[in-house]
Order: structure tokens, then sequence, then C-alpha cells
């Protein structure tokens, strides 16, 4: 069964008694996200079920979520400058491509 892209979606769902929310993804970034943390971080985050439409469904340590505010252009740019400051540059294409050993 084909999903079109509005029926591809992200839930995340958590309640205030657990300490884990529920994360279901149709998203490959967000997919791939979750299999590298589940790997790396086993007590954190765990693999659940995929379904046949291409879905997953990983348990997330509540911590992990989080909803940030926008970042600023004033912000941005005093980011920017400590950054040339320090020397320190942002990663090239063939660094951050880099994924983890499966």
């Amino acid at each position: 069964m084909r999903l079109s892209k509005y029926e591809q979606e992200t839930i995340i769902n958590f309640n205030e008694d657990e300490a884990v929310a529920s994360v279901y993804t149709h998203n490959p970034k967000l997919k791939e996200r979750l299999k590298q943390m589940a790997a790396r971080f086993p007590a954190d985050c765990s693999f659940v079920s995929k379904n046949s439409a291409g879905g997953v469904t990983y348990q997330i340590s509540k911590k992990l979520v989080s909803i940030r505010q926008p970042y600023s252009e004033e912000r941005r740019q005093k980011d920017r400058e400590r950054a040339l400051a320090a020397n320190r540059r942002p990663p090239t294409k063939s660094e951050s491509e880099q994924k983890l050993p499966e």
C-alpha cells in the first residue's frame, strides 16, 4: 500500500507518567537518525516495529524530545563570529555524510 505525502506522518506521543516517548515516522532523515541513535544509545532509543507502508516506530527517552525557539539573526551572527574566532569551520560534505558502521 502506497501512502500519499500527506499521509506519511510523524507522530511523537508520550504521557506524563512514563519516562519514554513513542516516535512513529515515515520521514527518511528521521528514520536514519533514529536508527543511528538506537545503535549508539540503546538505553535511550530502541526500535519497536516497521509497518508495510514503510513507517517505523521507535521508543525513546522523553528527555530527547525538545521544542526550541528559532535562532534570531543576531544569535546566528554571534555564533558565526565566535566560530571564526576559534578557527572552526563547518564540516565538509564528505564528513557530514559519514555514517556509523552497521
